[in-house]
Order: C-alpha cells, then sequence, then structure tokens
C-alpha cells in the first residue's frame, strides 16, 4: 500500500472546504451542516452544497490549490465526485452521511467532525485504485444482476419521500437486507447469461450476480471479497450461478455469514470484458448507484487514481 504524510502540523492554519451533498435530506446532514455554520474553533471551514452533481464536480475543480477537502455524503456521493477527485488528485477526507458507508467503513472514517479533525492533523495519505467501467468510475464493489435492480429500486424509492430517506439512513445496512429478499423473490429477470473474459480465462453461463469488487464488504456485512485490496491494482471478481431464488438466498446467506458462497466462481485481474450474451442492454451498481449500460462492459482498473487523506490507524 502507498502511504504518505502531508507536511502541515495544525490544521487551524488553512481552510478547509466541507462539499456536502446538497441534495441529502438526513438529520445527521442538517446537524454537520448547522455546525459547519456556527463555526468550529479547530477548523477554518467553508460550506459548499451543490445541488447537482455537474455543480458538485465544478466545485470540487475549482477550490483553492493547497487547501483541504472534506467530502460528506454516503458512497454516491463519493462515486459521482470520483472524475473531479481522479483530474485534481486532491487528497480528500470522507465525512460519511449515506446508509451503508461502505468506503468510509473500510478505511475507518467515522460520522463526526472529531473524525476530520484527526485527519486533517495527521494527515496519513493513502492511494486507492479505482474501477472504470466503460465510462462510469466506482470504488468500492459494483456488478450486475440483483445488486442492480436492488440499488435501481432501492434508490428510487428513498428518492421520492424524505421521511423514507430518514428512515432508511436511521436502520442503516439491515435496510439491503429486506429490499434483497424483495428482489430476489419478485422478479427472475436478473438470471442472464453472461460472459466474462480475462487476458489468463474464460468464464461463461446462465448468472445471477457477478460482483467486481475492489474491497471486501458490501451493504457493510456482505462479505463478498475477502482477498480484495484497495490498492494492489486488480478487482476480484465473484460470479453467482444460483439459479432459483431459494438457491441464491443461499449464497447470499453464505456471504452475509463470512462464508464462501455455493455455486459461485471467482476471478482476478487489473482489466476484463463482461458481455451479456443475450445482446440486451445492462444494469450496472457502482457505489450503491444505478447506471444503464450497453451489452458488452470494458473494465479496467486505475492503481492509486483517489488520494485520501486519514487519521492514519487504518492498515489494509
Amino acid at each position: 500500500m502507498s502511504v504518505g504524510f502531508l507536511g502541515r502540523s495544525s490544521a487551524g492554519s488553512q481552510r478547509c472546504h466541507f462539499v456536502v451533498n446538497g441534495t441529502a435530506g438526513n438529520t445527521q446532514r442538517q446537524r454537520v451542516v448547522a455546525t459547519l455554520r456556527i463555526g468550529i474553533p479547530q477548523i477554518n471551514p467553508v460550506l459548499h452544497e451543490p445541488a447537482t452533481v455537474a455543480d458538485l464536480l465544478k466545485t470540487i475543480r475549482e477550490l483553492p490549490a493547497g487547501e483541504d477537502l472534506v467530502l460528506a455524503g454516503g458512497d454516491g456521493t463519493l462515486q459521482c465526485a470520483l472524475p473531479a477527485l481522479i483530474e485534481t488528485r486532491r487528497p480528500v477526507i470522507i465525512l460519511p452521511l449515506g446508509t451503508a458507508n461502505d468506503f468510509a467503513s473500510h478505511w475507518g472514517f467515522s460520522p463526526d467532525l472529531i473524525s476530520v479533525y484527526e485527519s486533517l492533523q495527521r494527515r496519513v495519505v493513502r492511494f486507492v485504485d479505482v474501477i472504470q467501467c466503460n465510462d462510469v468510475y466506482f470504488a468500492t464493489v459494483g456488478g450486475l444482476g440483483v445488486g442492480a435492480l436492488l440499488a435501481r429500486d432501492f434508490n428510487k424509492i428513498r428518492r421520492s419521500s424524505k421521511l423514507l430517506k430518514t428512515v432508511f439512513q436511521k436502520m442503516g445496512t439491515e435496510v439491503y437486507t429486506g429490499f434483497a429478499a424483495a428482489t430476489i423473490i419478485g422478479r427472475r429477470s436478473y438470471l442472464r447469461e453472461y460472459r466474462v473474459e480475462t487476458a489468463h480465462a474464460v468464464c461463461s453461463g446462465m448468472f445471477s450476480n457477478i460482483f467486481i469488487c475492489n474491497q471486501p464488504k458490501l451493504g457493510g456485512d456482505l462479505l463478498v471479497a475477502p482477498q480484495a485490496r484497495a490498492s494492489d491494482g486488480v478487482a476480484e471478481v465473484l460470479i453467482l450461478k444460483a439459479k432459483t431464488p431459494s438457491q441464491l438466498l443461499m449464497s447470499l446467506a453464505d456471504l452475509r455469514l463470512q462464508r464462501e458462497a455455493r455455486m459461485s466462481e471467482r476471478l482476478s485481474a487489473d482489466s476484463f470484458t463482461v458481455t451479456a450474451l443475450d445482446g440486451g442492454p445492462n444494469l450496472l451498481f457502482a457505489d450503491g448507484e444505478s447506471f444503464e449500460m450497453g451489452c458488452k462492459l470494458e473494465i479496467k482498473i486505475h492503481k492509486g487514481a483517489l488520494c485520501i487523506l486519514t487519521a492514519g490507524e487504518f492498515r489494509e
């Protein structure tokens, strides 16, 4: 793993830009924004609340050089910000305000301003791989199948109501369990014929899930890739071949219990393709968001493309 240190020893000597997801409506976000508006003695904060993805990217790209950045939101907020973060190579601190917060949990970020202050003080820089699938970037886990349908349906319902968004926030990762079961039992469109091809292997067949992993866990407690490392230059691929709802539920239960999933296969590569052999479009999920894609996906790893600033306790 690449680790470094930035030179400043005092967080108060520089302005710190807090870029907060302006569309989030949870109570936790409101408390953070209220605190920042009052002021923090140890930090010189500047608050930004972009309302669109375009505004978010523009805000990050236009921040003054040498001033710190805190991105406040969930995995989806980070996913939206990745193009600008990769382009500018600006170190970022994560203040997790989402539902699962897989990226923040993996790297030891806590949902409080004390965690931010410690990261600003200790200033340990880590370089994280980013996965690119066609024109979509993500930093945690993505893929096809049930996970994509779940992400699409979950986000559609969550965005339809501020009340539901707050309820889901309080439930945390447990909310995904119920949605996953309903998706598996309620539809079978996730079962499709795919070909996954790397430089050294080809895997074809009827698959219910393809997980493309940059870190071990998804949704807080689903251990999809125990061997995954976010800075090793490769992605771990987990293919689930379960064909019935009961088989798939058992496979996912295995992952939740941190066992190897039954009816599964694993691949590892720095680049590969996934093709839907029926010629139809794909629905990709990536960092909790969903994207309509073509029938062929080209995946590659950008090693160390994302720079994060941490307090230094975590070791992969």
